[in-house]
């Protein structure tokens, strides 16, 4: 029999992967004058630069969102399909 994931834990995964790179990014475009901010303002709605404590953290707040959505795409139908013995 197959394990089941864990949605929380897969959640603070998702979460903390997608946290680094938002923050690698906004220090790289304050620090190095990079542009990832007009990659993420499209998927961050109300993230807007130059940024602001607002902005900063309505991303955060898409990021557990979007943490969430990525982990019930994945961990629901893995552990529905792996509840079911094979043929």
């Amino acid at each position: 029999m197959r394990q089941k994931l864990d949605f929380k834990a897969f959640v603070i995964a998702l979460f903390i992967a997608g946290l680094v790179s938002y923050l690698l990014c906004i220090a790289g475009d304050l620090l190095f004058g990079w542009t990832m901010y007009q990659v993420w303002s499209p998927l961050l709605p109300g993230f807007t630069w130059p940024l602001s404590p607002a902005g900063f953290f309505i991303g955060l707040i898409w990021l557990v969102l979007y943490s969430l959505y990525g982990a019930a795409l994945i961990v629901w139908p893995y552990n529905l399909f792996a509840r079911r013995e094979p043929a």
